[in-house]
């Protein structure tokens, strides 16, 4: 019993050093009629929406007060309503249920001494009653149900308000713990957040709060206190408290130790009203290596127009920039209006490491506007800052205006674009570099329903383009007119019931005025041949050849002429088999191996069983590059998943991993991965995840171990959550986040 004891405060730790994602939203008013009309959830469609009477003893009715009583079962508007009387006005759409009274939708349970529904404003109320809030309500960010008993409640739109009320996770007649609340909201999506909070573990009283903040998202860093080891923090123990501010605002607290690093203190205020949204954080750590993090967000509304600031500025971070010191911050500006939108722009990037330093501005600004009749215009200006310096010595200076101008104007037959683009070096540029600028180009393109339309435009549908315009290129000292004209089209034939030919073409020709020209031809041809029900060979022909000079880098082109074939054969009850490889007919010009590599590959699905086997043949080595096996199944609750990979060119088993899930023992449920590299010759990754039942929280202990890669080494973690909380797990995920294991890519 102490032992559990333990557990559950533990447990309340946890709640109450909450992290709330968004600042919170205000309490519904006590008055109902002051509440907005929102649809009632819950609605199960399977119930009659006329008034249906299942059973009633007996009835009455005065003026437009329809009153049943005994045993009352009424079906209305998809809910079911029992009690021992009801009463009903139809014309008002409003009941007042009275004595063991129920009220149910779809899966939603309502019980209480007296209900009140008002189906015209879709909300309800209770007193001296209890309520479920399961995980379909909260569209399974909770994951377990929630029991609430109270002196009163409503629910609204997904909102649950209690006044005098227990919540507890716990479905026991005598609950392991309870949060006895004064005033309790529980917001779908967000969190739930309870005022005057007393917690009680195993029927006593351990502690009194003023207010809790419970997030009800999969939180990362997770809001739950941890205890654990890792390589470059040593032992710690990492903490949050949530404090409620007046109005919207919240203050959350860290406080943090680590036996490498120190002790980290760190606060952040969340603030919120009518128009304005914002977040401002600091955080330190101080030690044997002092750091500092700051972080500033803020988000507002100026009528129409909007204000977001994004800003974070870091010293001596030992996770992502140790002894360096960075600053990242952007701010946006946007002005709407009847045609389109205005918007202002600015970031700056700066580093410092040592005696080197960089920093990078960039102002903009973006204009996008419809002017009606098909016009439209879009412009965009950016200003450019960039340097180095190592040891006070300018190692690179960039000073860059980027302009761009585009204005389009549909036709009935055709749409016209004036383009004008250009990169300007600004001061004394040391570094400028610019691609291939516009200066300006005309552009008219249409395609053959809008030339030709009818059945002949749909059937053989193309699209042309022609532009002519100034070229300014990095490779040429002057600029260079170019006109162009562009032409492609395709289709789709059906041969046979089980043929199908799709083929294309294109043609581009360009003229330069340095008396060059290019022409570029390209087509290609795909045929599907389908066997049986499911089985298909399929096969693909490419050309792309250009003809002539030019001088510009943005018309340059390459060369292709191959051709491809892939089977993919149903070999039934689960099995199939594929095959792929192509032929090269430039390589065989050149005297290369023409046949390209050869994939072959095996497979089964089943309902929770597959199986894959695939290998390639290399035929410019000739040897097998590589063979992979992967396989996912289960073992009564228990999902495994394991892959192995074979290095044909070295011959050696080049990796292996192993992934278990859910696997019961008793009161335990454990996960672990195992990641093997075969060059190296060790196990890379461990992760390990093992869980004691405690009904309805558990105790989890995690331990990572990486060899290589960001942040590697060993990490333990302990920590205490509530089962019907969403709960952040790094199970598979690496330092970064990145999924491991899974050798060739396979995973849950």
């Amino acid at each position: 019993m102490r032992q559990l004891a333990s557990l559950l405060l533990m447990c309340f730790v946890a709640c109450v050093w909450a992290e709330p994602s968004l600042p919170e939203t205000p309490t519904l008013q006590e008055n109902q009629t002051q509440e907005q009309a929102n649809p009632l959830p819950g609605k199960d469609r399977r119930k009659s929406e006329p008034l249906k009477i299942i059973n009633a003893d007996r009835s009455s009715k005065l003026g437009d007060v329809t009153t049943w009583e005994g045993n009352v079962v009424i079906e209305y508007k998809g809910y079911t309503l029992r009690a021992q009387k009801i009463e009903g006005n139809l014309s008002l759409n409003t009941f007042m249920l009275s004595g063991g009274s129920q009220l149910q939708g779809e899966g939603d349970i309502v019980e209480g001494e007296t209900i009140s529904v008002n189906f015209n404003d879709e909300t309800y109320s209770f007193r001296g009653g209890k309520a479920v809030i399961r995980p379909t309500r909260t569209q399974g960010l909770t994951t377990g149900d929630f029991f609430v008993n109270a002196g009163s409640g409503r629910l609204k739109s997904e909102h649950y308000h209690i006044v005098d009320g227990i919540v507890t996770p716990c479905n026991q007649e005598h609950p392991h713990f309870t949060f006895n609340v004064g005033k309790g909201d529980v917001i779908p999506k967000r969190k739930m957040v309870l005022r005057d909070v007393e917690l009680d573990i195993l029927g006593k009283t351990v502690l009194k709060i003023p207010s809790l903040v419970i997030p009800l998202l999969d939180d990362r860093p997770r809001y739950l206190p941890e205890f654990g080891q890792s390589a470059d923090e040593g032992y710690y123990i990492k903490s949050r408290y949530t404090t409620l501010l007046g109005g919207e605002d919240t203050f959350q607290t860290r406080l943090d130790y680590m036996t490498k690093l120190g002790t980290g203190l760190g606060g952040e205020w969340n603030y919120e009203s009518l128009n304005t949204l914002g977040q401002l954080g600091l955080y330190g750590i101080v030690g044997q290596n002092n750091s500092l993090l700051a972080n500033f967000k803020h988000d507002q509304k100026f009528g129409q127009s909007r204000l977001t600031i994004d800003s974070a500025w870091q010293r001596n971070n030992y996770l992502t920039a140790p002894e360096s010191t960075l600053f990242n911050g952007r701010g946006q500006f946007s002005i709407p209006s009847k045609r389109g939108q205005t918007v202002l722009g600015f970031s700056r990037n700066e580093s410092k490491t040592g005696t080197f330093g960089a920093i990078n501005d960039l102002f903009s600004l973006t204009d996008s506007q419809s002017w009606g009749g098909g016009f439209r215009t879009s412009f965009n200006a950016t200003y450019g800052d960039s340097s180095s310096q190592s040891n006070g010595s300018t190692l690179s200076s960039n000073e860059r205006l980027d302009l761009r101008f585009a204005g389009t104007q549909e036709l009935k037959t055709l749409s016209a674009e004036l383009l004008y683009q250009r990169s300007i070096p600004v001061g004394g540029s040391q570094s400028f570099s610019s691609g291939s600028d516009r200066t300006p180009m005309l552009t008219l393109s249409s395609d053959s329903r809008r030339l030709i339309g009818g059945k002949f435009g749909q059937s053989w549908p193309f699209q042309t383009q022609f532009s002519i315009g100034e070229f300014q290129d990095p490779n040429n000292l002057g600029p260079i007119t170019r006109m162009n004209f562009d032409l492609k089209g395709g289709r789709s034939e059906k041969l046979s019931p089980s043929t199908t030919l799709a083929w294309n073409a294109g043609f581009t020709q360009g003229v330069y005025s340095d008396d060059t020209a290019q022409y570029v031809v390209n087509y290609g041809a795909n045929l599907n041949f389908r066997i049986g029900a499911k089985s298909t060979i399929s096969a693909n022909y490419r050309f792309l050849r250009s003809f002539g000079f030019t001088p510009l880098a943005v018309d340059l082109t390459g060369r292709n002429d191959s051709s491809q074939i892939s089977i993919n054969y149903d070999l039934g009850k689960g099995w199939g088999a594929t095959a792929q490889t192509g032929y090269d007919v430039l390589a065989s010009s050149r005297g290369r191996t023409p046949w390209q590599v050869v994939s072959l590959g095996t497979s089964y699905r089943a309902k929770d069983t597959s199986f894959q086997l695939s290998s390639v043949y290399d035929t410019f080595q000739r040897t097998w590059g590589s063979i992979r096996g992967e396989s996912r199944f289960k073992i009564g609750g228990t999902s495994v998943a394991a892959a192995a990979r074979f290095d044909g060119q070295r011959s050696v088993w080049s990796g292996a991993s192993l992934q278990v899930q859910t696997l019961k023992v008793g009161q335990f449920t454990s996960d672990f991965l195992l990641s093997y590299n075969g060059y190296t010759k060790q196990l890379e990754a461990q992760q390990y995840s093992i869980a004691y039942d405690l009904h309805c929280t558990e105790a989890v202990l995690e331990i990572t171990d990486f060899r290589s890669g960001f942040r590697s080494g060993r990490r333990i973690a302990f920590y205490i959550r509530i089962k019907a909380l969403p709960f952040g797990n790094d199970f598979g995920l690496g330092r970064r986040g990145q999924s491991v294991g899974g050798t060739g890519g396979f995973g849950f």
